[in-house]
């Protein structure tokens, strides 16, 4: 295992938090450190640490930034991660659409995946909204999946996943929304969920993406990176972007409890303006 110096993780998590509202706890210095020192022996770019600190704080491009970040960032994701958020967006959103009982005349929905990682979340936003919305009915759903680190998107543009990645996906799903990728046992997002799925570069510590308002917003296992008072800000810049009526879901680990934000509970997790 690596190690890494306190005050050098101590300038890299000033620097994380300054950018982009990481809180990097004591706890993830091994993670860091090895992240850390894996980059430097491949790059062959800089002498030490210090020399690549340097370069960051002085004159680095945003590539080089958002290859930093995704040295300090953890990438987990899969199909239908906590399906009960899937259950209250069909109930609050889809259900009172499909009855004829929303107050919303439009059948155009817009919905958020905020750090989307690898493009599961949204794919599985598309995927479930095909079951629940027929577009033969004349309903249209669009999704805007973001994320800041380059290598996650530029994977979740492409829709190819391995068979390990698709298990929680039933048979059913994979037979409609999965096709197999020749020579390999990987799976690629069909056409038709890719389409509703536009993936954009965005920074949540900056102001919402366009496109808004949205009718739901997934931002899940993100908040555990940021400390109450970028919580608090990053919750109010979603809120003000939310339809009424429409719900943000956040990680089943994270609450919004004693966060002032214009939302109430709905249920674990989820939240609605």
């Amino acid at each position: 295992m690596s190690t890494l110096a306190e005050d050098r993780f101590q300038r890299i998590a000033t620097f994380a938090k300054s950018r982009w509202g990481l809180d990097l706890t004591e706890r993830k210095r091994p993670l860091v450190a090895n992240r850390l020192a894996s980059f430097l022996r491949k790059s062959k770019q800089y002498e030490s640490v210090d020399a690549y600190l340097d370069h960051l704080e002085r004159g680095a491009t945003e590539d080089d930034m958002l290859v930093f970040f995704d040295l300090l960032s953890t990438n987990v994701t899969s199909f239908f991660r906590d399906a009960q958020h899937f259950n209250v967006l069909d109930r609050q959103v889809y259900q009172p659409l499909r009855h004829g009982t929303s107050t919303r005349p439009q059948r155009r929905l817009k919905l958020w995946s905020a750090a989307c990682s690898m493009g599961c979340e949204p794919y599985s936003m598309a995927m479930h909204a095909l079951e629940q919305l027929p577009a033969a009915e004349g309903f249209d759903v669009r999704i805007l999946a973001t994320d800041l680190a380059g290598s996650v998107l530029r994977k979740a543009g492409d829709g190819v996943y391995t068979a390990d990645v698709c298990e929680k996906l039933t048979p059913e799903r994979r037979k409609r929304f999965m096709e197999p990728v020749a020579g390999t046992t990987d799976l690629r997002v069909r056409r038709e969920v890719r389409s509703m799925v536009t993936f954009r570069s965005h920074n949540l510590m900056d102001p919402p993406p366009s496109g808004g308002p949205f009718d739901a917003i997934f931002c899940r296992n993100v908040m555990i990176y940021f400390d109450r008072p970028t919580r608090e800000k990053l919750v109010n810049r979603l809120a003000a972007v939310l339809r009424p009526g429409g719900i943000l879901a956040v990680g089943s680990a994270e609450t919004l409890s004693g966060i002032d934000a214009p939302l109430k509970p709905l249920a674990a997790s989820v939240y609605v303006r």
